[in-house]
């Protein structure tokens, strides 16, 4: 049986993050409710920075179509966070 892999990358910004702690919370706050209700898993790359974030999504199935519909979901609760923006973000498969 085939499966489908998929890695999405989103780089984003927090523009009022004035230190670690805010960087975190927000961070985390996406962290969660993605892990809550989407079936992918979660990495956060590490970062120099407190007013940048990159977060790396990676799913399994049977299909691309199922997997695309997944970052989409994840994509939705992403930009529903105002406190961080995203400038930039890349999906790869493997199938």
């Amino acid at each position: 049986m085939k499966h489908c892999v998929g890695v999405m990358t989103v780089d984003m910004t927090i523009p009022a993050g004035r230190s670690l702690k805010d960087r975190r919370s927000v961070v985390n706050s996406v962290k969660e409710r993605v892990k809550h209700r989407c079936n992918v898993s979660v990495y956060e790359e590490p970062s120099e920075t407190w007013q940048s974030a990159a977060l790396a999504f990676a799913c399994v199935a049977e299909t691309e179509s199922l997997v695309e519909s997944q970052f989409r979901q994840v994509a939705g609760i992403i930009e529903q966070e105002p406190r961080l923006m995203v400038y930039g973000s890349r999906i790869q498969y493997y199938v």
